[in-house]
């Protein structure tokens, strides 16, 4: 099987804003957190981030951050204090969706062009605080005979795939590996893993867009290298600045897939740097990190990936919820009113149009009691979650 890389970008950044908290942002914070707080429930805020609305949470984030707001599922994420501890104000993430759907020349504008309209100002400077950067390569599975061509400055530590699998080679079997992680809890540290598996379990799919558009033939196995920098090599490194830290991305990369580590072809020369770097490594090597490597629409296409869930969960949810209408009408429940509960197998229909019609009226009886809103406005609640805004 050819490897080829079908992807190659930033899969995380936590951006530190330092700087004063603009007086009355903390006190209008603090009315929101209130509100957040006797409902039980997020509340919207008067901030908006590429049209999406920003929600506060009920509750701080430790003893620095006293409010955490988020839009668009988590789209972006801010954690504000009020600085008087490291001179940091606000942590921002930007998530793994966000940063895929813009050339990585672009995906700092829109985050300062925000801060300046959050914060009142432009009176703060922003820090790199943490980035993971990763290259994805399709055609390539690891396996346990990989943990001896590894030579590395960091301790490798192997996770076994949860479904091991023995397959028959002409050297004997081979066990898959799901993951190898380097110095994982380091400032520094290298991870190797199934990119295709963890997207499946955790929902991702909107990644086999961004492969495809790169040449994945949507079958063949992805392992993704991610190489994470946090604060403390950031520094020592000179890694301060967000735009500047785009120029800085290959030689961040030189630096952990040459210097730090290699996969080689084990010799029996006792010196290991000497050992030839594979042509997979070779590959992995090769990243240059190019500015303009986004994907356009990956937003959208994640829409219709959750719009594809949503329904198989609604037809779940209907089935049972059919299955036990007409198990409480066979067991003639009745209500208080005196009326029986369910409804007989026959009315359901073929279809399930006829409980379609049932469950309109439970349905608005259920919204009346419980929400004091129409389907309608339940909808448009859940819009501005997703940061979406309903057509009429």
């Amino acid at each position: 099987m050819s490897l080829s890389i079908v992807n190659q970008h930033a899969d995380t950044i936590i951006l530190n804003v330092k700087g004063p908290l603009p007086e009355g942002l903390a006190e209008e914070l603090d009315r929101l957190k209130t509100i957040a707080q006797e409902a039980e429930d997020i509340v919207s805020t008067r901030w908006q981030f590429q049209g999406m609305t920003l929600f506060l949470r009920p509750n701080g984030s430790g003893r620095q951050w006293r409010w955490v707001l988020f839009c668009g599922d988590h789209y972006l994420h801010l954690e504000v204090g009020k600085g008087k501890l490291n001179g940091i104000c606000v942590k921002v993430r930007l998530s793994s969706l966000y940063l895929h759907s813009l050339n990585l020349g672009d995906i700092f504008n829109p985050i300062y062009a925000f801060l300046v309209d959050f914060l009142g100002g432009e009176a703060f400077t922003l820090q790199v605080s943490e980035v993971h950067l990763c290259v994805d390569i399709a055609g390539w599975e690891l396996t346990y005979a990989d943990m001896t061509r590894f030579v590395s400055r960091g301790k490798i530590h192997e996770v076994p795939d949860e479904e091991v699998q023995l397959l028959p080679e002409t050297t004997g079997t081979r066990k898959r590996v799901r993951a190898f992680e380097f110095s994982k809890k380091a400032p520094h540290s290298v991870v190797l893993y199934d990119k295709a598996k963890e997207v499946a379990v955790h929902q991702k799919q909107w990644f086999h867009e961004v492969w495809r558009r790169n040449g994945w033939d949507g079958e063949a196995p992805v392992l993704r290298v991610e190489c994470r920098y946090e604060r403390e090599w950031l520094r020592d490194h000179l890694v301060e600045e967000p735009y500047a830290m785009l120029d800085q991305f290959a030689g961040m990369w030189a630096y952990s897939t040459q210097e730090w580590v290699r996969h080689v072809t084990p010799t029996q020369d006792s010196n290991q740097s000497r050992w030839e770097t594979t042509a997979v490594w070779v590959l992995v090597q090769s990243v240059r990190f190019d500015c303009a490597d986004g994907t356009p629409l990956v937003k959208q296409k994640k829409v219709e990936l959750d719009a594809e869930r949503s329904k198989a969960g609604f037809v779940g949810y209907a089935t049972s919820w059919a299955t036990r209408a007409v198990a409480l009408h066979a067991l003639r429940h009745i209500t208080d009113e005196g009326l029986p509960v369910g409804m007989p197998l026959r009315a359901i229909a073929e279809d399930g149009s006829g409980f379609i019609g049932y469950a309109f009226d439970q349905m608005q009886a259920y919204l009346d009691q419980r929400k004091a809103q129409t389907f309608v406005e339940v909808m448009h609640g859940k819009a501005k979650l997703l940061g979406v805004a309903l057509a009429a």
